[in-house]
């Protein structure tokens, strides 16, 4: 389908245009390249220039409308993105409808997605600030920021029906593009091999992108040495070279903000000097008014391209005078050979593993789970990588495909494992919980083969310190046991029943939790759990009723869990759920009630039982997109302990608008634990809206219904709250920013609340 742009009658300002162009073909362009019988080659060069290269598409479209046959494409960074693309087939259509499903912030960077991680591993998936390995003892920070894994995978989809070509010349246009080596500093001119490494080598910006090994060498951006390679389509043989360029040229010192711009300013001297001389040997050259936008921009990635076709209809009508002009002298250019079905899987008969040693290529192969000799198709792939990739033992996986025979391929994949040990650094300030500052050290097939073992510690106002072991079993790993202790100090304020502030406790928790699941998939699992709970509550601030002693017990219980969630902080789509129902027993309590200074009960008065009772918690939310910035949450929260005769030390603690705390149901509208209850159950429904893309706005309503099971440890009838909250939040490179306002029919009152990071939770 063509795209109509708007077409001029052809006054005499039209008539000198088209004789301009002749006048500049037979001169300049054609001069020593094309017999006069022969109708010269068009090429196309497309600049660098991060986000601001979708703009390029605009101009794609506007030469397929204008019926403008190019020859060959040359392009860097971002430009060799598009332009291969358009190099192998693809219409500038096709390329904007793939531009527009991307998902950017997925594509770039280094870290997996939370949807990708395996079950067990999204705990702490995305919490710390920072996470480095440690190789031999040391840490080691990595020479480029983000690997891409998502980029290559999305780039791997887009060529796999082209996975024959190594020749890039043989594309239906012929391709070349530009990265430069990181030790001579010297462009080079990639024109066989792989597309998709050639691609991802020619925008690996310095510092930003990790270098990538291509043909024996290492390579960064083409755009540190030549972010627009005209002499390059020249040197394939074009005649006539349109030239497309989105750069936003050399910073001044108005728009030089931050140390990243300084790097990339730096980084394109050399380019800066070159550029003259390239757009010199252009005959038809084109840049956009992309304004304020820059290389990062991928968050106006619409807007971007929105300028880039508007750019396109204005260029329309030379592009159509050119291929006028030259119909004219040469007769009507030849069309394209009929562009063959693109092949939607390929049979693979093997596979190949590099950069692994043994036993690390038999544990890659066996998370594939690919079988050969069979069909797969690019997104069959691209979930066997995520699966591998997710269980976070592979630093990079990537795949190419080799041609076995005419219709199959030995399908190979490029590897390499995770270091074996990281660090990881964190903070969270929560209104509750105050300050604490979070490490962790992460192992990974230390204690066992195939295993996941983590220390962390909470270091602050209320001090935390965690032990988990993740046990893999079973050829495929999908029998899980999963360990967990955790100890802690929390000071907990409590209320009266007006809400208002009537002691303190200093609460000393001991959990020890052993689990064992099967994961019926990347995102769900089943299981069983046994954990063993001590507690130990002691005033601080004495309140009228108080409660001083300690209970241990066990509790036993079936679970489900699922987490298909697709960001850590404010998620878009999804859903998690958590659920689990058993029974406590084997209680052993030693407690005081207290009012004031009195004694009025213990653990033997009448009225507490401590017979086994039954235990069961749900929490589950499901995010909803109602548009690209709006998404609806819904939320549902219960916790039941039935045949239960007691108070306080196993009750559910309402509150709060984040879990940190033992039993939590949190509810926008009450203070944390300012509700203690033996069965509650809450919903809520919350609307998420994203004023730009690190900065939402989130109201909540939700309704809370408690004491709705007879108990004689506390008498009051059931009774239902309503509350709501009003959030800003920041997703920023510290955790979410979150300062809310509260409000229920229970305080009366609006209540602050404020949480910086993510707080150190437990299971």
């Amino acid at each position: 389908m063509k795209y109509h742009y708007p077409t001029a009658t052809k006054p005499l300002s039209y008539l000198c245009w088209v004789g301009l162009l002749l006048a500049l073909g037979l001169s300049t362009g054609l001069a020593g390249a094309q017999t006069p019988a022969q109708r010269p080659r068009i090429g196309l060069t497309l600049s660098g220039g991060g986000a601001r290269g979708l703009a390029h598409i605009g101009l794609l479209k506007a030469l397929d409308s204008a019926g403008v046959r190019v020859d060959y494409v040359t392009g860097t960074s971002m430009g060799a993105i598009v332009g291969s693309l358009y190099a192998a087939g693809y219409s500038g259509a096709e390329i904007e409808r793939v531009a527009q499903r991307l998902d950017w912030d997925a594509l770039l960077t280094n870290a997996a997605q939370l949807s990708t991680i395996t079950l067990p591993g999204k705990d702490d998936f995305g919490h710390y600030l920072l996470e480095l390995p440690v190789v031999k003892g040391q840490l080691q920070f990595p020479s480029g920021v983000i690997e891409s894994e998502e980029l290559w995978l999305t780039l791997s989809e887009l060529f796999l029906p082209y996975y024959r070509t190594k020749d890039f010349a043989k594309f239906p246009r012929g391709f070349r593009c530009v990265a430069t080596d990181i030790i001579s500093g010297e462009p080079e001119v990639l024109r066989t091999g792989e597309i998709v490494a050639a691609i991802r080598a020619s925008m690996a910006i310095p510092s930003v992108f990790t270098p990538v090994r291509y043909q024996g060498r290492r390579l960064v951006d083409g755009g540190v040495v030549r972010n627009f390679p005209v002499s390059e389509v020249r040197d394939m043989g074009a005649g006539v070279v349109i030239g497309s360029n989105v750069s936003a040229g050399a910073y001044t010192e108005a728009n030089l903000r931050s140390p990243v711009d300084v790097l990339l300013q730096i980084s394109s001297f050399k380019d800066n000097a070159d550029f003259k001389g390239q757009k010199a040997l252009c005959n038809v050259y084109v840049d956009y008014p992309l304004g304020d936008y820059s290389a990062g921009s991928f968050s106006a990635a619409g807007p971007i391209t929105a300028l880039g076709v508007q750019q396109g209809r204005a260029v329309f009508p030379k592009l159509q005078a050119l291929r006028d002009s030259l119909d004219a002298r040469y007769g009507p250019a030849l069309p394209y050979p009929p562009a063959a079905r693109r092949a939607d899987s390929v049979y693979v008969e093997g596979y190949q593993v590099q950069g692994l040693p043994p036993a690390s290529e038999a544990l890659l192969l066996r998370q594939l789970r690919l079988r050969p000799q069979r069909y797969y198709s690019a997104p069959q792939l691209s979930a066997a990588v995520r699966d591998a990739f997710g269980t976070r033992a592979f630093r990079k996986i990537t795949y190419s495909l080799l041609p076995a025979s005419d219709s199959s391929a030995r399908l190979v994949f490029d590897a390499e494992r995770s270091p074996a040990a990281r660090i990881g650094l964190g903070l969270n300030y929560n209104s509750s919980t105050g300050i604490g500052l979070i490490g962790s050290v992460t192992l990974q097939n230390k204690l066992a083969s195939a295993s996941t073992s983590q220390v962390a510690i909470n270091i602050g106002e209320n001090p935390r310190l965690r032990l988990k072991h993740v046990q893999y079993f079973t050829q495929h790993q999908r029998l899980v046991l999963r360990l967990l202790a955790q100890g802690e100090r929390v000071s907990i304020t409590t209320y009266s029943t007006s809400f208002k502030k009537a002691g303190l406790y200093t609460q000393s928790y001991v959990l020890a939790n052993a689990q064992l699941f099967h994961l019926l998939d990347r995102n769900r699992a089943l299981g069983l759990g046994t954990r063993y709970e001590y507690g130990r509550f002691s005033p601080e601030i004495t309140s009228r009723l108080q409660l001083d002693g300690r209970i241990r017990l066990l509790n036993s219980y079936l679970f489900y869990e699922g987490n298909t969630l697709n960001a850590v902080a404010y998620p878009t789509h999804g859903r998690r759920i958590d659920a689990e129902i058993g029974v406590a027993y084997a209680q052993r309590p030693s407690f005081r009630v207290l009012s004031d200074t009195t004694v009025i009960g213990t653990e033997q008065s009448p009225g507490f039982s401590f017979r086994p009772y039954g235990h069961s918690r749900l929490y589950a939310e499901q995010y909803l997109p109602l548009s690209q910035r709006a998404t609806l949450l819904v939320q549902a929260q219960a916790g039941i302990n039935w045949n239960y005769q007691q108070a306080i030390a196993n009750d559910f603690v309402v509150g709060g608008l984040t879990s940190g705390l033992r039993n939590q149901i949190t509810f926008a509208g009450l203070p944390e634990a300012g509700l203690y209850t033996g069965s509650a159950v809450a919903g809520l429904v919350g609307y998420q809206y994203a004023v730009k893309p690190k900065i939402f706005v989130t109201a909540k309503a939700n309704a809370l219904y408690y004491d709705f099971i007879a108990n004689a440890a506390r008498p009051q009838p059931a009774r239902m709250v309503y509350g709501g909250s009003l959030t800003l939040g920041l997703n920023s490179f510290l955790g979410p920013i979150d300062v809310s306002l509260m409000y229920s029919n229970a305080t009366k009152k609006l209540l602050p609340y404020f949480n910086i990071g993510f707080p150190f939770g437990y299971r």
